[in-house]
């Protein structure tokens, strides 16, 4: 744990401290295996409240002295917040994060020593029980003296904080003593013996995440029906998907920043994080339903199926059947555009303020490619999609201050590990001899609420346009599949190449839906049709629908 110990000196009065969980990414992800990133998921699923009510517990605070629930029964409303005496309350707890404020009048045992008010006695506790639980986790911690106008108390603490954090060493526990074996993908000691089958010898934080007796994990152990899908071989397709919310902690502090009541700036902050933790939740439910028990006539021979990795306020990821990745995405995104952080009318003009985009990242892998490159790939993608609609051209403008930006999505597939490099990979395998530039993509999702992002739809980098595209590639009628191919292959060859083939196939009066092979993007000559043309065999959802189903 990491602290400031300068500022929290003080023996009495109200802190507000903030808390911060490290490395989750990492301990979620640093694993071969699926099933393995899942259950590490369900471990820290509500780690930080677990921790504080540990930590109470074991320093013998009264339930009357504690206020720790910000939600009500199951999260379906926010309680109302008010100051109060208490020795500890919750302000917010959610994502990796919390806010409480700890009453130090309250901790009777005080002995005017730094270090040993209410605030240091719960850290070290909460510490001692995140390390117990996951091994590997760090918590990092900061206060500051609770004053008149919360803004400021929030911006000084979330300062420090970062100064906390930019502090703070990545630490491991112990490694492994050089006569010990160790496991490849953690570096940590081998001393434990998984709990399958197998019996392979396996780290502490490995044997965490697989432990029986954890009763989430029990449960996902439950669910056969991903593991028998991955174990049928190399021709088992999946994707990994991430998706992340546009500029949610800016316009979180876009609404508080005015505000010096605490009492209105909590409950302000609350019914925010509560929306969004509510939206991506319930339209993640609502896209994994849709996708996985819905009765259409088209794709039958598709087995649909959407496991949860994590869903924690906006940041969500997934694994999915490869041939409807892209189109979960898409639904995802016309779904939570229509929803908002803070007014419940939907207006147009309430929807430009205050309602959600997303950007999204795919891997497309094998069944046994390793998980968590393949995590890396997706993010790294991800990350490409908000660059693009961060650019000046693809936002909107809002009056009098702030913007607003659109949904995107980018993908790769992952052909070997070295793709997680995603721009090194990109540079290398996707320009051409003679400087063409394959990839049209990240591309826009227009959605029915875009108002003021129309002016993104039907360009070149539209995902309406990339739908059509795979649909008349897949199209015998259009184009036989093997010349797709051969336009897929020739394109990374060159311009001369590319022409060539071009003639040959117009000699036999096939025709590209456009007669022209390039566009200028950029500055750069990029090719109209390598996309479509790459990603047409995972995509087998969208080239067996009808226009209509598919995007209802």
């Amino acid at each position: 744990m990491e602290n400031n110990h300068t500022a929290n000196s003080q023996s009495g009065g109200k802190v507000l401290a903030m808390y911060d969980i490290r490395g989750i990414q990492d301990y979620i992800y640093r694993t071969p295996h699926i099933k393995d990133a899942m259950g590490a998921s369900l471990i820290i699923e509500d780690i930080l409240m677990k921790a504080l009510r540990k930590a109470c517990e074991k320093l013998s605070i009264k339930p009357e002295e504690m206020d720790l629930e910000w939600e009500t029964e199951k999260g379906k409303d926010v309680k109302p917040f008010k100051m109060s005496e208490k020795a500890v309350q919750v302000l917010y707890i959610g994502g990796g994060n919390a806010y409480v404020i700890y009453n130090n009048d309250k901790d009777e045992k005080e002995d005017e020593k730094e270090g040993k008010n209410l605030y240091w006695k719960i850290n070290k506790e909460m510490s001692k029980y995140i390390i117990e639980k996951t091994y590997s986790l760090q918590l990092a911690a900061e206060c500051v003296p609770v004053s008149d106008v919360y803004y400021n108390d929030y911006e000084e603490l979330r300062n420090k904080m970062d100064d906390v954090k930019a502090k703070m060493a990545g630490s491991k526990p112990l490694g492994a003593l050089p006569i010990m074996k160790t496991e490849i993908r953690t570096g940590y000691p081998a001393i434990e013996e998984s709990p399958d089958k197998n019996r392979v010898d396996i780290s502490k934080e490995t044997a965490i995440k697989l432990d029986e007796k954890n009763e989430k994990i029990k449960e996902l152990k439950q669910d056969k029906f991903l593991e028998n899908y991955i174990n049928r071989g190399k021709d088992s397709r999946i994707a990994v998907v991430h998706i992340d919310g546009n500029n949610m902690g800016l316009r979180i502090r876009e609404q508080i920043e005015h505000e010096t009541d605490y009492v209105k700036a909590v409950n302000t902050m609350r019914q925010i994080s509560h929306n969004i933790k509510k939206a991506y939740k319930d339209t993640f439910e609502k896209m994994k339903n849709k996708f996985e028990d819905e009765d259409t006539k088209f794709a039958q021979n598709i087995e649909r199926f959407v496991r949860k990795v994590i869903v924690a306020g906006d940041d969500i990821t997934y694994v999915c059947n490869a041939h409807i990745a892209l189109e979960t995405v898409r639904y995802y995104s016309e779904q939570i555009s229509g929803l908002m952080m803070v007014s419940e009318e939907s207006t147009q003009e309430n929807i430009k303020k205050y309602g959600f985009s997303i950007c999204a990242g795919i891997a497309y892998i094998g069944s046994h490619f390793p998980f968590y490159t393949a995590y890396e790939v997706a993010e790294a993608c991800c990350a490409s999609a908000k660059s693009e609609a961060k650019k000046d051209e693809n936002k909107e403008k809002l009056q009098p201050r702030g913007e607003r930006i659109g949904n995107y999505v980018d993908f790769q597939i992952c052909k070997n590990i070295h793709c997680k490099n995603l721009d090194k990979v990109r540079q290398e395998e996707y320009s051409t001899p003679t400087g063409e530039n394959l990839l049209i993509r990240p591309y826009y999702i227009p959605t029915a609420h875009q108002y003021g992002l129309s002016k993104n739809a039907g360009k070149l980098n539209d995902y309406t346009s990339l739908k059509e595209n795979i649909r008349k590639f897949s199209d015998e009628k259009n184009l036989p599949r093997s010349f797709v191919k051969d336009i897929r292959n020739t394109y990374s060859l060159g311009r001369y190449q590319m022409d060539t083939l071009y003639a040959f196939l117009k000699s036999r009066d096939w025709k590209l839906p456009k007669d022209s092979l390039y566009e200028e993007i950029n500055g750069i000559q990029t090719a109209l049709w390598y996309d479509a043309a790459e990603i047409m065999d995972y995509n087998l959802y969208i080239t067996q629908s009808q226009e209509g189903n598919a995007d209802a």
